[in-house]
């Protein structure tokens, strides 16, 4: 039985070879949350960031300046100016979002994989060596012990754990060439994110945005884990999943015991900060019953921000600290009659 849980565990950490099978189809939505729109990733320098992942990954796409005055307000950052990259990832449904925030206080941080709050982004390549050999180049620093792929015998996957220029966790893992994916090294992507305790995360995310998740695995531990984590010996961890309502984007949470975490939580323009924007319904109605809740809501006034004349967003953060833009439509008041 511990020999079944440990291999459980395994495969759903490192899912790579068998998980490019056809999309899945988008999760029902049974709460407030109604899609998924993409991770975001806050960066020093948004240039130097994204030649890191042209090179490496082989994704590329134009930075760009995002003027749209929400920005200070939706931050809580009075004066910021945000340029963005976004990589349209292949596969099932994860885009994700490099930002750089300037004219605002910045205090850079690198999370452990240990640590709440914690996200990494899960790669799916065809080519793994090819990926370590471009990082080793650019000098990048391996959380995977060995700092090469690790081989998970019990799965026939491999992979890697590495940083970012930023200090953002990245996961590579091999994955079988699928013939309907498009040309490329990267054909997947999936979010991964570390928290203090699964039954309290999913709780928060099943409650108030309608998640639903795998059934926990047991806490284990795996001597080849233990190396592609980077972690102290004797550290155990257990993982949850599930797909974003709405969507086709695949989200793993994982906690560890045997370690002391220090949560990870960030101001949004922090080099390192990280979350993720979700469509939400009701967004109008949603806010109160968050902040009734108790959850935490990070922009200006703790109020909506009106994006345009039909978007309205809002900051908050999961009970680890992860960022979450929640952004909704709204109908327009009537005109007033002349």
């Amino acid at each position: 039985m511990r020999f079944l849980a440990t291999l459980g565990v395994v495969l759903a950490l490192v899912a790579g070879t068998r998980a490019q099978q056809p999309a899945p189809t988008p999760a029902p939505v049974k709460g407030a949350t109604t899609g998924f729109m993409h991770a975001i990733h806050a960066t020093n320098n948004v240039e130097a960031t994204l030649a890191f992942y042209t090179e490496v990954f082989g994704l590329n796409t134009k930075v760009q300046p995002f003027a749209n005055p929400g920005v200070p307000l939706l931050t809580n950052s009075p004066g910021v100016s945000l340029r963005v990259a976004m990589l349209r990832i292949p596969g099932q449904g994860m885009n994700f979002e490099l930002t750089e925030f300037t004219n605002t206080e910045r205090q850079a941080a690198q999370p452990r994989l240990t640590d709440p709050g914690a996200p990494h982004m899960k790669f799916f390549v065809r080519d793994l060596a090819a990926v370590v050999a471009a990082a080793k180049q650019r000098g990048a620093t391996f959380i995977t012990k060995s700092g090469a792929a690790v081989a998970i015998p019990e799965s026939g996957a491999s992979a890697v754990f590495l940083r970012d220029p930023d200090g953002y966790i990245v996961e590579a893992v091999k994955a079988e060439q699928a013939p309907d994916t498009p040309a490329g090294n990267v054909v997947g992507a999936m979010m991964g994110l570390t928290v203090g305790n699964l039954e309290t995360s999913m709780k928060f995310w099943r409650d108030q945005l309608g998640w639903e998740f795998t059934p926990p695995s047991a806490f284990s531990k795996h001597a080849a884990m233990v190396d592609l984590m980077g972690l102290p010996d004797g550290v155990e961890f257990r993982t949850v999943s599930g797909i974003v309502p709405g969507s086709t984007a695949r989200i793993e949470m994982i906690e560890f015991r045997g370690v002391k975490g220090t949560p990870f939580d960030r101001r949004v323009p922090d080099p390192g900060a990280s979350g993720m924007a979700i469509r939400v319904a009701a967004i109008q109605e949603l806010l109160p019953k968050l902040k009734a809740a108790g959850v935490r809501v990070i922009s200006k006034d703790q109020a909506l921000v009106e994006w345009d004349a039909k978007t309205r967003n809002v900051f908050v953060k999961d009970p680890d600290g992860l960022l979450i833009e929640l952004v909704g439509t709204v109908t327009p008041a009537p005109a007033p009659a002349k």
